[in-house]
């Protein structure tokens, strides 16, 4: 052992030297951490957001613990305590916690609650206030997300909480200015409580158009505003208030403001000032005109549209006012459509609701219903006259003539008329009524005027379900189609008609005089007469497989298949798909196809001949232009009418005319089908007339094909 180690003195005088070390490092490290202290306090003193920061350099101190878990929904705050009330620990759903959150902060507590709820976010932070002995208090909340369940759901969420009152209040108060002037761009003032403006930034001097701010300070702040200005009551209550005026620039111009006006107390209660913002919402009102306009109007034609019309129906309703409801339809304007184009088409419609406004535009609210359709209501008016004013609307619509391809167009109108409440006394049952109205003008010939009768409406409704019954038994091919023999002098079969024939499980057996309207004005002709062609190719591929040969069959086309491109094409591939030659069909059309549209049905029909199918002109005999027909295209057969066969037994001029007939087409050298023959006492004339083949009830009617082909096995009649 060293001397110095074994002197006692040396080792006291050591350790005092050691000790006066660390003493002095201790000093050292204490004035160093000092001026760190100091440095740092400084920095977050100067900082825009010192109040925040001090809070977060405090945390640890003076906050409550709470914890969250969603087993149970408890939130659990432990020494939680506020100025006036202190508790050691408080428990309760989160429903009963914002039971006690002031109002307008919801939303955001809602907001951030859910965003760590959901997994979007692992920490929470956020203040509000807290309702505690009938005084809210500022409460800031920080938590973080402990645990998650399976699907990202927080499970178990901890944190703190503090009391920030004095804080916020302090912060409120530093931030007055900045808070005032935040946006620049939107004018905004400082108000002290008797509204007296004592600052406004230099957005606002624009909107007002002052030349200097220093005209506008010291005024009072309602005095801007024409009409509604800040109600006092409410701002002291609410702390707010927010409300739509008009001020008047100092260049004259009236401007559309939106005012929001906040109370703010500065620090420790001193003194109260007051934010305002205004925003200029010209722009937006003239907008919101525009879009009312658009909402209301029809952009075509200027009439009120049917949101507005709806909107008129339902206020004379909901004043049990009587009125009337005039439900108008063009009639040909899909022929202008289609064939003049649409742009001719929007002329027609806007000179209608100018014939239309005219006419009714004084008496009661116009407006296009949508497409072709209008609707009028008439307040206060009598049924009769109004009869009387709808006829002459239509002589008005139906003035003008379209030329087209050599045709003329002419519109015209279809008016139904109901009355509120003598018809119905809804609104929805009103326009039916007008509308079953309508439809029974169209079925009266078009051009007319009708008043709703008891029952119509139920009667057009049937003919809606026979509509859509017709439709889905068409797209199941659920269809039958039957065969009425054609026969020549001697009673032997030459031929046969496809008759399409509807057995409803709804309507019972429908007769094909109903049924076919009804498919030609739903646009079903066209599959019905592709429906019969397949029939028909599919029966001459049986005959041709059970007997060696076919007969000719024909079948009716109707004038909107003719008239359509892509007939020929779909009639070839059926026959191709069935490997039936098109010479065994042919197809049987009236003249109302000419009248549709001569220059294209004469086109068509060349195709379909170069195609080689037959063409039969049916009902010969029952229009005014039927030679017209035969002398401008030669049909291969003509089938003349039975009503020029009816009676040519009892009367010699009857007689004469048919034999006249007849002798006419066989000079055309056309085939000759008469239909009709009914009565043995026919045929005597047959004979006289040398007519080639004949169709009627004497030989057979339309029958199910495997009767029709049991039938034939037998001897020809006769």
């Amino acid at each position: 052992m060293s001397n110095e180690a074994s002197d006692p003195q040396k080792q006291i005088a050591l350790l005092e030297r050691r000790l006066k070390r660390e003493r002095l490092a201790r000093e050292q490290a204490e004035t160093l951490l000092t001026e760190k202290s100091a440095s740092l306090f400084e920095s977050l003193r100067q900082s825009q957001a010192a109040q925040k920061n001090l809070e977060l350099a405090l945390w640890a101190s003076q906050e409550s613990f709470w914890s969250w878990e969603a087993k149970s929904d408890l939130l659990e705050i432990r020494s939680f305590s506020l100025h006036s009330a202190t508790a050691s620990r408080w428990e309760g759903t989160l429903i009963k916690l914002m039971q006690l959150v002031h109002e307008d902060d919801l939303d955001n507590l809602q907001f951030h609650w859910a965003m760590a709820l959901h997994g979007n976010r692992e920490q929470l932070e956020f203040s509000f206030r807290l309702k505690v002995d009938n005084h809210y208090q500022w409460v800031r909340l920080r938590g973080r997300v402990l645990k998650r369940g399976d699907c990202g759901q927080a499970m178990h969420i901890v944190g703190t909480t503090k009391d920030i009152t004095r804080q916020r209040k302090a912060e409120q108060s530093f931030h007055l200015m900045a808070s005032a002037f935040a946006s620049s761009r939107e004018p905004m003032l400082v108000l002290s409580t008797d509204f007296t403006i004592t600052e406004c930034n230099d957005a606002f001097v624009q909107l007002v158009a002052a030349p200097v701010k220093e005209t506008v300070l010291e005024t009072n702040f309602n005095a801007l505003f024409q009409g509604k200005k800040v109600n006092q009551a409410k701002l002291n209550k609410d702390k707010q208030y927010r409300f739509e005026s008009k001020i008047t620039s100092m260049r004259g111009d009236d401007i559309v403001v939106d005012v929001s006006v906040a109370l703010f107390e500065a620090y420790q209660q001193t003194s109260s000032y007051l934010i305002a913002t205004i925003r200029d919402i010209s722009d937006r009102e003239r907008n919101e005109a525009k879009l009312k306009q658009l909402a209301l109007h029809d952009n075509l034609t200027g009439l009120s549209n049917r949101n507005a019309l709806r909107e008129a129906l339902n206020d004379l309703a909901k004043d049990d006012q009587p009125f009337v409801l005039v439900f108008v339809d063009l009639d040909g304007f899909k022929a202008i459509n289609d064939n003049a184009g649409h742009e001719r088409g929007d002329t027609e419609l806007k000179r209608v609701a100018t014939v239309l406004n005219n006419t009714f535009g004084e008496l009661g609210k116009v407006g296009r219903w949508g497409g072709d359709e209008f609707i009028i209501v008439l307040p206060n008016q009598d049924l009769n006259c109004i009869v009387e004013q709808s006829e002459e609307l239509i002589k008005h619509i139906e003035e003008d003539t379209i030329s087209v391809k050599s045709n003329e167009l002419r519109l015209s109108a279809s008016i139904g008329i109901a009355g509120f409440p003598l018809h119905s006394d809804n609104i929805d049952g009103l326009i039916q009524c007008a509308d079953a109205a309508m439809y029974r003008a169209k079925e009266l010939g078009k051009g007319q005027v009708f008043i709703y009768e008891d029952g119509l409406y139920e009667s057009m409704a049937q003919q809606v379900s026979m509509a859509n019954d017709l439709r889905r038994t068409i797209e199941k091919h659920l269809l039958d189609f039957y065969i009425q023999g054609k026969y020549d002098l001697n009673g032997r079969l030459k031929g046969g008609e496809v008759l399409c024939r509807w057995i409803s499980g709804l309507h019972g057996v429908v007769s094909p005089g109903v049924f076919i309207p009804i498919a030609e004005e739903q646009n079903l002709d066209s599959a019905i007469g592709l429906q019969a062609i397949e029939a028909a190719c599919d029966y001459i591929s049986i005959m041709e497989s059970q007997q060696g040969g076919a007969i000719p069959l024909s079948v009716n086309i109707s004038a909107n298949q003719l008239l359509d491109s892509d007939f020929p094409e779909q009639a070839v591939k059926i026959c191709e798909d069935n490997h039936v030659s098109p010479e065994y069909i042919e197809l049987e059309l009236t003249e109302s196809v000419f009248i549709r549209d001569e220059k294209s049905a004469f086109k068509a029909l060349h195709h379909l001949r170069e195609c080689g199918f037959r063409l039969s002109l049916d009902d010969f005999g029952t229009g005014f232009s039927s030679l017209s027909y035969l002398r401008n295209f030669q049909f291969q057969v003509v089938k003349v009418d039975k009503s020029l066969v009816r009676g040519i037994h009892e009367d010699s001029r009857a007689n004469a005319l048919f034999l006249g007939v007849v002798a006419m087409l066989k000079s055309l050298q056309i085939e000759i089908v008469v239909e009709g023959v009914e009565i043995e006492s026919h045929l005597p004339f047959m004979e006289q007339a040398d007519v080639q083949l004949m169709q009627g009830f004497y030989f057979d009617q339309p029958m199910p094909y495997d009767q029709f082909l049991a039938r034939h096995t037998s001897e020809p009649k006769r």
